[in-house]
């Protein structure tokens, strides 16, 4: 989806190096083709942010303010599987006929459909599809829209042809390194069931994470620490998703009634089990609020909702966007930071770990 309207998925990546003075230039001469040319493999080529047939790149079309939005798109003639199968069909009863036959092997078989598709293909009208980009070249930061593993490999091919570098995309570990100067490897995976023995601590240093704002978000009462932004609150809600390493129930999913404090949540943390998805709401005042399912994993955000805008023209909506979509950016990093600090204390670290196991032992699951 796009990123001048409605709710945004999206990853986060990191751009190493300044965006050269013919950006531009650059998109457009990898701007995507006439559609008439497509056929049975996918085309790509950039488009404006602003639909998929604009394929016209330049300060009126992509330059939004300080950003610019554009689009990958994929293009790709393709026959439905009925109407292939019906027409192949069509032309078996027809060949069987003519043989005095009830059936056809297996390679005359294949032969019809080879020849229904050259005939119908030409016939279809192109299906088009595309992975959006909005880049903050003052922060030098990337969103995509490219949320899979497959989508995001094609961004990335389709965006070092155009700059002759790729974005590195913020995962947990990425977001470490690049963002705070922090080694993933020195930050322990705690332990915070009080039935487990220590040694047991695993999961992924996002899943840790996500556990870990669980707990400082009830320990706090949902005030975050004061910014530069303002005041903070935040809520993590359902539907959750733990999961855990090795043998028996890996996954579980609580999303009905409140699963925070469900019998289901406490008994997931109980076995060990670390949280890998979410809904985190973060608020600003009254009337100000952003909310989103995040995966910890790979930091991939769902369906990010931002706070009612007063801006009316295009312009100025998308870049009223891109500043709310900065300050959801801060704070979730800034919270991040705060843990790869304290978990990287072994004195702090172990004081999460006492406090977080009595945390869960005195949850009361309902």
């Amino acid at each position: 989806m796009a990123f001048d309207q409605g709710n945004m998925s999206f990853r986060m990546c990191r751009l190493p190096q300044p965006l050269p003075a013919d950006i531009l230039e650059r998109f457009a001469a990898q701007a995507a083709g006439s559609l008439e040319q497509v056929r049975d493999e996918p085309v790509w080529g950039w488009v404006s942010g602003r639909h998929l047939l604009e394929n016209r790149i330049d300060d009126q079309t992509v330059k939004l303010g300080g950003y610019y939005h554009l689009c990958l798109r994929q293009a790709e003639r393709k026959i439905p599987a009925s109407l292939l199968n019906a027409e192949c069909r069509m032309v078996e009863l027809v060949r069987m006929t003519e043989l005095s036959t009830d059936h056809l092997n297996r390679k005359e078989k294949k032969k019809i459909k080879e020849e229904v598709r050259a005939r119908l293909l030409p016939t279809m009208p192109p299906q088009i599809s595309g992975l959006y980009i909005a880049i903050d070249p003052v922060e030098n930061m990337l969103f995509t829209s490219a949320t899979s593993a497959r989508q995001l490999d094609l961004l990335l091919g389709n965006f070092h042809q155009v700059m002759g570098f790729e974005p590195i995309p913020l995962t947990p570990e990425a977001t470490a390194t690049e963002l705070f100067d922090i080694q993933p490897e020195d930050i322990p995976a705690q332990n915070i069931s009080p039935e487990l023995p220590d040694a047991a601590g695993g999961g992924s240093l996002g899943e840790n994470f996500l556990t870990w704002l669980w707990f400082f978000q009830e320990e706090r009462g949902g005030v975050l620490p004061p910014t530069k932004l303002g005041e903070f609150s935040l809520l993590l809600d359902g539907p959750l998703q733990f999961v855990a390493e090795g043998g028996g129930a890996l996954q579980s999913n609580v999303s009905k009634g409140m699963p925070t404090i469900s019998a289901e949540a406490k008994a997931a943390l109980l076995v060990g089990k670390k949280l890998r998805r979410a809904k985190l709401v973060i608020a600003r005042g009254k009337g100000e609020e952003w909310s989103v399912t995040v995966d910890a994993n790979e930091f991939v955000f769902k369906s990010l909702r931002l706070p009612e805008g007063e801006a009316m023209d295009p312009i100025s909506v998308f870049e009223e966007r891109m500043t709310n979509l900065y300050v959801f950016q801060s704070v979730f990093f800034a919270l991040f930071q705060r843990f790869l600090k304290e978990l990287s204390d072994p004195e702090k670290a172990a004081d999460y770990q006492r406090k977080a196991k009595q945390w869960v032992s005195e949850r009361e699951g309902r």
